[in-house]
């Protein structure tokens, strides 16, 4: 929901400089900037699905790394459906005017996008391999959303589990399985309605996950309702915690930084 303090769904992945974003929702291009991250050390954007809180800062994304100077299609990587669309057509509304004297002398004309879209299944198939990362997605419970996936994030000896937006499901747990941290949408189930909880998990469902798969470290994100104080960040670890979950638990806000050593 529009909040000043909260913007849409980005996660950076940051390894040794370098760094793939998952998701671009609202405002996400300025927490970027603020982060002080590399615009030119951006190797990819993961799309989850569609829905605008994933996806609506994009072209601002691409257009701001093209006038900071960087050269190369901005590689996306996307399920095949809507998500992988959008970010094929999201900068065609701007016309060549619309980039008049904003980029360097030497950069090409207009900012452009490389999408590699992928077929998405219940088994995690590879969609980035590179010397330095290993990305795998498959298919998660965000229904009707099509084609909704989450990813595993492997750099650098450690594995970064991200869910996207889902109920808990078989996809996530393949993808987290191992994981030294696991992301997770995570809403308040004395908070919101029944409705919403059959394809988004509850802060309990997440943390039965991480005591299923005794994983180490869970991070709930895209919180709803979205926490005003403390205590409703609180009342997020309370749910999670009553599962008997005892591994390292933490409540995400923006520009929050967290380090796998």
């Amino acid at each position: 929901m529009p909040d000043p303090a909260r913007c849409g769904s980005g996660t950076a992945i940051v390894h040794e400089g370098r760094w793939v974003l998952v998701d671009c929702g609202r405002g996400v291009t300025q927490r970027v900037m603020e982060a002080g991250l590399d615009l030119a050390e951006l190797d990819a954007v993961l799309l989850t699905h569609h829905h605008s809180d994933h996806v609506s800062d994009l072209a601002t994304l691409m257009i701001t790394r093209w006038v900071d100077g960087a050269a190369a299609p901005t590689l996306v990587i996307a399920p095949r459906g809507p998500s992988a669309r959008y970010a094929r057509g999201c900068l065609d509304g701007f016309e060549d005017q619309a980039f008049y004297s904003q980029a360097n002398a030497d950069s090409p004309p207009r900012p452009s996008i490389a999408v590699n879209e992928f077929v998405a299944t219940d088994d995690p198939g590879v969609v980035l391999e590179s010397t330095r990362w290993r990305v795998t997605s498959a298919l998660v419970d965000h229904s009707p959303i099509e084609a909704a996936v989450g990813y595993r994030i492997e750099v650098g000896g450690r594995v970064v589990a991200v869910s996207g937006d889902t109920a808990r499901c078989v996809g996530v747990e393949r993808l987290a399985a191992g994981a030294d941290v696991l992301i997770h949408e995570a809403l308040r189930s004395d908070r919101v309605s029944p409705a919403l909880l059959e394809w988004n998990a509850s802060a309990r469902s997440v943390g039965e996950l991480g005591r299923d798969l005794d994983l180490p470290w869970l991070v709930l994100t895209h919180l709803l309702p979205a926490p005003r104080r403390a205590g409703d960040e609180q009342g997020f670890v309370d749910e999670a915690r009553a599962t008997g979950y005892d591994g390292e638990l933490t409540v995400a806000r923006d520009l929050l930084r967290l380090t796998l050593r």
